[in-house]
């Protein structure tokens, strides 16, 4: 039997399943009615690193969904995730979900909510997902499943040793994108992050951008997860913590400028990094990214 027919059959639901699963997750959220979804009778809820009970947070808040969503799908593992558009009393937020299903029911569901509602509003423009993020790896050239999370692990691992000497493996023609707005490749450099004053960053590409050195002041890079990993699409939805504990105040770039971190990384902080990578033979070549602050040195809701 093909390891895809293998997969399918021992986990119970194949991508079209899966998708159908999220479906039925976030319509039965929006409308406030738990009894919609398939939920496991034991079903582990979390949001934003939190365990409660279904119904709780986002249940009890949304009041629509977007239409912008991007899937990975993981049949081998019976993982499901989503990057999409909620909405809280009107107001909009980045929702990034992954569901567990086992036997057609969902036993593990984690959420979180990202509440910019300019990014919401920017992934509506955007309506769908870079379509390159959609193309199916040929069957010859996939990456295995270690091999994907490993360059996810390996793009984590240059963000907390950003010294500008590592050895980076981006595609040429690499994009990032974070909360729907571009980020590599720009025309003219542009502010960054909390940055007062502009360091030639956004105008790069993605390897000229670790190469400068400029994200040295994360001190910290942990508890990194796979959330699901997409064969087929060689993709991988990754979360992340970065740590800033407010001991970097400036950094020497590798261009020889000093940039003065900007206040905001002065004191200890932590963000939550929901991010996908697209693989391409061994090679970053999309990248999405959702980040928003978390308490200081916070510890994800699932190990």
């Amino acid at each position: 039997m093909p390891r895809a027919a293998a997969a399918t059959e021992s986990t119970g639901c194949d991508r079209a399943c899966l998708d159908g699963m999220m479906d039925k997750y976030l319509t039965a959220m929006a409308a406030h009615d738990p009894s919609k979804a398939p939920l496991a009778p034991d079903v582990q809820y979390a949001q934003d690193n939190v365990r409660l009970k279904i119904g709780q947070a986002l249940w009890a808040t949304i009041s629509g969904l977007g239409h912008y969503r991007h899937d990975f799908d993981d049949p081998e593992e019976g993982n499901v995730g989503a990057i999409t558009v909620a909405y809280e009393n009107g107001v909009g937020a980045i929702l990034i979900v992954r569901l567990k299903v086992v036997n057609h029911q969902i036993t593990e569901a984690e959420q979180f909510v990202a509440h910019d509602p300019h990014g919401a509003a920017e992934y509506e423009k955007m309506g769908k997902p870079d379509p390159r993020w959609l193309e199916p790896i040929p069957a010859d050239q996939r990456e295995t499943r270690a091999a994907l999370d490993q360059a996810a692990y390996m793009y984590l691992e240059g963000l907390q040793l950003n010294d500008g000497k590592g050895v980076y493996a981006f595609t040429p023609d690499c994009q990032r994108t974070e909360d729907a707005t571009y980020t590599t490749n720009r025309p003219h450099p542009q502010n960054y992050g909390h940055a007062d004053e502009t360091v030639d960053f956004t105008s790069l590409n993605c390897t000229d951008q670790y190469k400068l050195g400029f994200l040295g002041f994360t001190t910290g890079v942990r508890d990194r997860r796979f959330l699901v990993t997409d064969v087929e699409r060689g993709a991988v939805l990754a979360s992340s913590y970065l740590d800033f504990d407010g001991t970097v105040t400036s950094i020497k770039l590798t261009n020889g400028q000093v940039w003065h971190v900007p206040h905001y990384f002065m004191v200890p902080r932590t963000n939550i990094a929901n991010e996908a990578y697209r693989v391409e033979k061994g090679s970053i070549s999309r990248i999405e990214m959702t980040m928003y602050e978390i308490p200081f040195n916070m510890k994800p809701a699932f190990p």
